[in-house]
């Protein structure tokens, strides 16, 4: 178990927290970043402001200087678990009703971004509102992958290994920035290689057997078996607005590794599922100010969605698709939306 956080916190003036989330290892651009964004953009409504100092080992570093003058009210956390874990860590030590969870890498693009997400958790049925969603099964994602993978190696020897080996090699090997750009080309071109028409049944059905055995109990990839399948309605967790003890309740026992930390965000027993057991809506909150329920999440403009111009809230995902060309924007665009996001995608590569 993780040890209580540890509060340098003066009094509350509000009943609306916002949380950001500086982990010191990621290290100065990104809280800069944040900071900027914050003094950038009014906020629209009165709150308080908290921050995590997650892994910090003392005082006087750069992200010391930069995020010490954005609150008094700073909790001190070990870089041990992950995000959600030290939000429920700190969560449980606020008095606030409603909390705002922002991570390391969000960056605020939108004035009255506060009170926008406010507005809509005005209505009693809605349970969580956010700055971006996904459609995207990572069981459905992580078959179509591996699928454009087994083929192509399965031609090449008899033993496939699996795409996450490459991606993974690719990441460590290579600096960040650039790694993450060649494994969102590999991602593309296994993507599209499983969308191909396959003339021999018998591979078709050998992969089959070979994905089977992936996920079942005891294999590589069993965990993905509770992830629902596509359309897979989630919350993403970089920027939302809860109410505190709702967001208390619907923590699990113990996020362990980064398996656990994705089936809480979009597992089947995960924050938005929970959500919807409880009879509430999950919508995003557009920088125009609308409410998308999720029927209407795929025209939000938002996350992965053409030109993504109506964000409330930038992360590294919407920075990377950004930075995508346009075969990558088509692949990762339908993995979060489907055929939804074709027509929306169209109009982003027209200005590509």
């Amino acid at each position: 178990m993780n040890p209580e956080p540890q509060s340098a916190a003066g009094a509350f003036s509000h009943d609306l927290a916002v949380v950001y989330l500086a982990r010191f290892a990621e290290g100065p651009k990104p809280v800069a970043g944040f900071v900027k964004s914050y003094a950038r953009h009014d906020a629209g409504i009165p709150h308080d402001r908290v921050v995590i100092r997650k892994g910090f080992s003392g005082q006087g570093t750069a992200q010391d200087r930069i995020i010490a003058p954005w609150s008094r009210h700073a909790y001190d956390v070990t870089d041990d678990g992950f995000d959600i874990t030290a939000y429920a860590q700190v969560a449980a030590q606020l008095p606030h009703k409603h909390v705002v969870f922002l991570n390391t890498f969000s960056e605020i693009v939108a004035d009255s971004w506060l009170r926008k997400l406010h507005a809509a958790m005005q209505d009693p049925a809605v349970g969580i509102a956010g700055a971006t969603g996904s459609f995207e099964s990572l069981r459905s994602s992580m078959k179509r992958v591996n699928k454009g993978w087994w083929l192509f190696e399965n031609k090449l020897s008899p033993a496939p290994t699996g795409s996450r080996r490459l991606i993974r090699f690719v990441r460590k090997l290579l600096p960040r920035r650039f790694g993450i750009r060649v494994a969102s080309r590999v991602i593309t071109y296994f993507v599209a290689s499983s969308k191909k028409r396959n003339f021999n049944p018998a591979l078709e059905d050998k992969f089959e057997t070979f994905w089977q055995q992936e996920i079942r109990p005891g294999g590589t990839l069993e965990y993905l078996s509770s992830v629902p399948a596509f359309p897979n309605v989630h919350m993403r967790t970089n920027a939302f607005m809860i109410d505190r003890q709702i967001f208390l309740d619907t923590q699990p026992a113990a996020i362990r590794d980064k398996k656990d930390s994705y089936l809480f965000e979009s597992g089947q027993n995960g924050l938005t599922q929970q959500i919807f057991q409880r009879g509430l809506k999950v919508v995003i909150v557009g920088a125009d100010g609308q409410r998308y329920d999720t029927d209407r999440w795929a025209e939000s403009g938002t996350f992965r969605l053409g030109d993504q111009r109506n964000l409330l809230v930038k992360d590294n995902q919407t920075r990377a698709f950004d930075n995508m060309d346009a075969s990558e924007k088509r692949a990762f665009a339908e993995l979060t939306w489907g055929e939804a996001s074709r027509p929306a995608q169209a109009d982003s590569d027209c200005m590509i």
